[in-house]
């Protein structure tokens, strides 16, 4: 792994992950946004965030890969503990939003199939910023956390330079329950809200087009969540239990922020497969047309009305 980890063509993987994730991420985010149709929609800004959360994934991943190859140059064998820490920390902070994130879909969710008519009541933009507010709170918190107990000097080296090999022994407990409980918490829930989704009546809002369309999507997004997250987090997990070296599980820290820039890099393919809205100005992004959006026709006062002024042709009086 550490072999793996040096290679130049290792390296040049996260950057092309940057390149896609930072691109692809930043469409997501100015479609969602330019776009009232679907701004409008509480779900879509969740599908925003989460790309948000994603772009600094891939920010990450572009830092490791850049940082990797300057080390290889100098020929550095042994690394300032502070340093390897500064570098995995958009990792920590795109992990930590990205889990809130997804945290927050699956309350969404929740709120769509059980209390439609307080769902349709916080369908605000307002709501929406301060529910984001409230997520980057927590991963800015949970990210400056690794800092704590760490000695900010260069006397304090790592063999492996990866978050995972510098973090004191309470914060990768407190690493171990959030990734655990934030796992387990999503997965039960959209479980739970996936069999209350199917015993509705196709007359329900949870049912509409626009929402099962939602729910189609989140479910592809969670396929990925298992490949790329749990699986990676659960090896980690058991080195709780089963000790081992820092080495290997600096290892397991590389392994994990690996993954979650893969993850970050594939989401714009699953929108595009899941979500037609999202495709739809995707295509239009690539391929170029103009795009229309449908306003609902408000009602008109009788006093609003102009009356025209009318011409006699033959028999006939038109208006001209």
């Amino acid at each position: 792994m550490a072999d793996i980890d040096k290679h130049i063509g290792f390296s040049v993987f996260r950057l092309i992950l940057m390149l896609v994730s930072v691109t692809g991420n930043s469409l997501i985010l100015y479609i969602v946004m330019k776009n009232p149709k679907l701004r409008i929609t509480s779900a879509n800004l969740l599908l925003a965030q989460l790309s948000l959360a994603n772009l600094v994934l891939g920010i990450a991943a572009g830092t490791r890969g850049i940082s990797t190859i300057l080390f290889e140059q100098s020929g550095t064998k042994a690394f300032n503990g502070w340093l390897c820490l500064v570098l995995g920390s958009p990792t920590v902070l795109g992990i930590h939003l990205s889990q809130t994130t997804m945290a927050a879909i699956a309350l969404d969710r929740f709120l769509c199939v059980v209390f439609p008519v307080l769902y349709r009541r916080s369908e605000t933009f307002e709501f929406a910023f301060v529910r984001f507010l409230v997520c980057l709170g927590y991963s800015l918190l949970g990210t400056f956390g690794s800092y704590i107990g760490v000695p900010f000097d260069d006397s304090h080296k790592v063999r492996v330079c990866s978050t995972s090999a510098v973090i004191t022994v309470w914060y990768s407990n407190y690493w171990f329950f959030f990734a655990s409980i934030f796992t387990v918490f999503i997965y039960v829930a959209y479980i739970a809200i996936y069999i209350l989704f199917t015993r509705q009546t196709n007359s329900s809002y949870g049912k509409s087009s626009s929402q099962r369309t939602l729910f189609v999507t989140m479910t592809a997004v969670l396929a990925s969540y298992l490949f790329f997250w749990c699986i990676p987090n659960l090896l980690n997990a058991s080195f709780k239990i089963i000790p081992v070296s820092s080495v290997i599980k600096g290892y397991v820290g590389i392994l994990v922020g690996v993954c979650s820039n893969i993850s970050s890099a594939i989401n714009i393919f699953i929108y595009s497969w899941k979500h037609p809205e999202i495709r739809k100005y995707l295509k239009r992004v690539f391929v170029g047309g103009q795009s229309s959006v449908v306003f609902p026709v408000s009602a008109v006062h009788p006093s609003h009305l102009v009356s025209l002024p009318r011409t006699r042709h033959g028999d006939l009086i038109i208006n001209a």
